[in-house]
This record gives structure tokens, sequence and C-alpha cells, in this order.
């Protein structure tokens, strides 16, 4: 089955590609200014190439670690790959990058004492991506996250999460009735559109409980009003919530191969302990997310048809950025831009709300504590005009 899934690459993982080279490129000169080595851990990394010579996230990451690393920063990467046969092919895809970009035999939570004391010394990136769910025992991968989490300032996770797979498993294992149309839009695609499992399979509930982190799933799955779409949703946002004892922030972007599939392939789950984390990540979701909508309605058209639903609403937008400053203000522009980021999450880019906040000075819906509307991400902002002491201050 493993040997299947790296035949070809799917369409749909191009954005998973695009999200992890978008972030990564950003985040090596980031934490660099941490004065710690950067260490980039790609967890399950397969073969290296796929059978139809597209790059595995190795030869997306190891041509990013060479960028920065000729640039000077201390930057290397770990690849952990579990199949000797796949560990095989990793080895030769690395031959070039082999001075910083290391293939590891093995399990990567096997690795964890390893792993954890490098941490002492490097700022970490964990990139997760199994070809099986059964690949994502919660249990095993907090410790990952929580010793490396005890050891280095700085740890930030992407992680896919093949929910879809996961739920039909719960939905049979709990015996419950789906309805017909829960999987009409996927009955042409083969099981390689499930990673390397089989979306029939048979799977213990324990097992599910464990790669969930809990039962919480259970209740979610059993819920007859609610329709298999929302409960993708309500079992990724369980997810998260147990996420967030390891991390600061924990939040997820869906895949999905057609705008008008419902079912996502999978959720690209990210965590990290810092903001700035946060709008990196969230302009690489929006980037991906404008590409997606942009090949299906507008890129060679002579109109642009994205329907209006998926149009970012900037006026919500507006009103939220003032809200979010009269409850928590004075605000600096980067703490509220932050705080908009995360509650509209994947839908603005940092100068999308930037612009917001602009055009809000202009409208004197805000006002700075410069008195002026061009300012930077360390001026203050309020729903109210600054005294004269308070601007000096």
């Amino acid at each position: 089955m493993t040997q299947d899934f790296f035949r070809a690459k799917r369409p749909w993982s191009k954005y998973k590609d695009f999200i992890l080279g978008y972030y990564l490129e950003p985040y090596i000169p980031k934490v660099a200014t941490l004065k710690k080595p950067v260490l980039i851990v790609d967890c399950f990394a397969g073969c290296g190439r796929f059978g139809d010579g597209q790059p595995g996230s190795p030869l997306i990451i190891a041509p990013i670690i060479k960028k920065w690393r000729d640039k000077g920063i201390p930057v290397s990467g770990e690849f952990i790959e579990a199949d000797p046969e796949n560990f095989r092919c990793l080895s030769e895809s690395l031959q070039d990058f082999r001075g910083f970009a290391r293939p590891r035999l093995g399990v990567f939570d096997e690795l964890l004492p390893e792993l954890a004391e490098k941490a002492r010394q490097n700022t970490v990136f964990l990139y997760v991506d199994p070809y099986t769910v059964k690949g994502l025992d919660f249990a095993r991968m907090k410790a990952v996250y929580d010793q490396i989490r005890r050891a280095s300032a700085s740890v930030e996770l992407l992680l896919n999460l093949n929910v879809a797979t996961f739920l039909r498993w719960g939905l049979a294992a709990l015996k419950a009735k789906r309805k017909a149309d829960e999987l009409t839009e996927d009955t042409d695609c083969d099981e390689a559109d499930y990673q390397a499992d089989n979306p029939n399979e048979s799977v213990e509930l324990t097992t599910l409980d464990g790669i969930a982190g809990g039962d919480y799933w259970r209740e979610i799955a059993n819920d007859p009003s609610t329709s298999f779409p929302d409960k993708l949703r309500l079992f990724t946002e369980g997810y998260l919530q147990r996420l967030v004892s390891s991390f600061t922030f924990a939040a997820a972007y869906e895949i999905k191969s057609k705008y008008e599939h419902r079912v996502p392939k999978y959720a690209l789950v990210y965590g990290t302990r810092h903001p700035d984390g946060v709008e990196l990540m969230n302009d690489a979701m929006c980037k991906a997310r404008l590409d997606f909508l942009g090949k299906r309605f507008s890129t060679g058209m002579l109109f642009d048809l994205t329907p209006d639903e998926e149009k970012p609403d900037f006026d919500k937008l507006y009103d939220d950025l003032v809200s979010l400053t009269k409850e928590g203000g004075p605000l600096t522009r980067k703490a509220l831009r932050n705080k908009a980021i995360w509650k509209h999450f994947g839908t603005f880019e940092s100068k999308d709300v930037n612009k917001a906040i602009g055009n809000l000075l202009k409208s004197q819906r805000l006002f700075s504590g410069t008195g002026k509307v061009r300012i930077n991400d360390d001026v203050r902002l309020s729903t109210s005009s600054f005294t004269t002491a308070e601007r000096s201050s």
C-alpha cells in the first residue's frame, strides 16, 4: 500500500506542499533571530520523491534549508522514515543535500530522547505527514511536543490529519448509520485518495480513541442531526482544543480536491506558541486558498466568477477590528492585527488587515497614538482620540 501511495502525487497535495514551502521561507530567518540553530524535522519523510518525479516533502524542505544555509543561517534537517525500502529511496533523494539533510531510519517518537536533547540547542519545526492515519497516536505525539517544548524556546507543528478516513472508521466502529449523501462525492476516488488507508477497514474503538486523543469524537459521530461535513469540522475543533495544551495557538485548514466537494481530503493542522507564527501560517493558507479559488473561478476567464460567499467580508473585518480595539484597547497595530487574524484565520492576509486598519484611521473609527494614519506596528490604537499626554507616553 505505501508503495502505491508514492507512485504519483495527487493534485490536492500541491496545496499542502505550497503551504509548507511558503511558510518555511520566512520561518527560518524569523526564528534565526532567537540566536539558536534551526532544526526542521520531517517525521514521516517517505521516499523523498514520487514515482512520477514530483518532489515529496524532503525535496521541498531541503532546498529551502540550503538557501538559508548559503546565507549564513545555521539550519539543518532530520528526515525520519520507518519503512526500509522507502528509506533507501529517501537516502538517494537527499544525496545532493547530505551535508545538512540527514535521513533517519526509524519511528519518529522512538527517536524522541535524541530529538528532545537537540531541542535544547535548536528551535524546532515538526512536519508530520503520515501516509496512514494510524501513525498519529495522540499520546505518543503529545510526548514529543511536550518534551521538545520543555527543552526549547520555540517549537512549531504542521500536521496532515485525514479527518474523513478517521470518521468513516469511527462511524463503522460505532455502527452508526450513514446517510446516503454523505459519501457520494468521493465514490469515484481510489484508495490512494485516503493516504495509504482503506476507508472501509474495520478499526477498533480503542485505536480510534488513541488517534483522537480521547473519546470525545464518539458523541460527534453518533449525532444523527449533524451532517458528515459538520462532524468533520467538529472533530477537527476537538482535536485542536487538545493541541492547545502543547501549543499556545492551534488552527486547521481544509484541503479539498474540488470546490464542489463538501468533504475535505484532509485538514492541515498548525500549532505554534508565537503570534508571528500565526501570521506567517495565516498568510500561507490565504494564498493557497486564493490559488485554489482562482483556478476554479477566475484564471483564464473573462470575468471573476468567485461565489459571493467565498469573497472576504471586509465590512465584517472592519466591525471586528473596532470591537477588538474597544474590548482590549489601546492595542498596538501588531496586537490588533494578530487578534483579527486569529478570529478570521485563513481568510485575510496580514497586508489586508493593515489596509483595513488604515481605512478605519482615515474614517476616524479608530485613532492612533501618533495622530497619524500612516503608522507602524508599535503604534497604539484606540476607538477614541488620544490626549496630548497619552500620545507622548
